[in-house]
């Protein structure tokens, strides 16, 4: 059977868009190169995002401090990838909290010891409300504050609808993959790290 020049052309078609989209899963999707927000570490420092990372392949995911369900997920999911990855001087994981009121760099260093995680090459950050709002509008990250309530001691009490991503940016502050925070493809995202680390 003699196949139509048609459908054979219809099929090249076909396969290369499947060829491109795999390689297009990669492609520079934003770059935040040209931003600069002042942060602060869970030690302290003063740090420009990205700008203080540059040169370093980052995993970027966004929590809070009393988050009861997803963030929990997303750091778990964040420190298993760490330590398939214990070799790579050139890859570091942040975590931006979304709740500058409550997330001192005190309240983050305690989070980072009560999970065990390795604070090597894995920063939180916080700072004033305004820097936080525009770094989250500029990775494109949404949240939603539920109405404060206060305890009996006076201390607020709230709750922030958000995001459920990770972001994946290369050494020269680009976007480069998004991933769900909470679902995390372990293997696909350590491939996607190791093909940005090589580049």
């Amino acid at each position: 059977m003699v196949k139509s020049p048609v459908v054979s052309l219809a099929f090249a078609i076909g396969l290369a868009g499947i060829l491109l989209t795999g390689c297009d899963r990669l492609s520079v999707k934003k770059s935040i190169a040209d931003e600069s927000f002042e942060l602060i570490d869970q030690d302290g420092a003063a740090i420009q995002f990205p700008d203080a990372y540059e040169g370093n392949v980052l995993l970027v995911g966004y929590v809070y401090t009393h988050c009861p369900d997803i963030c929990p997920m997303i750091t778990y999911n964040m420190r298993d990838i760490q330590r398939e990855l214990p070799d790579e001087d050139e890859f570091m994981l942040v975590s931006l909290s979304f709740d500058p009121e409550r997330d001192s760099p005190e309240i983050l260093h305690e989070y980072a010891e009560n999970y065990n995680l390795d604070q090597q090459n894995w920063r939180f950050l916080t700072g004033n409300t305004q820097e936080v709002d525009e770094a989250l509008e500029t990775l494109e990250i949404k949240t939603l504050k539920s109405p404060t309530t206060f305890k009996e001691d006076g201390t607020q009490q709230y709750f922030i609808d958000h995001s459920d991503r990770v972001t994946l940016i290369d050494r020269n502050g680009n976007i480069r993959n998004t991933y769900v925070g909470s679902k995390m493809n372990q293997e696909q995202i350590i491939s996607d790290i190791h093909k940005l680390l090589t580049e």
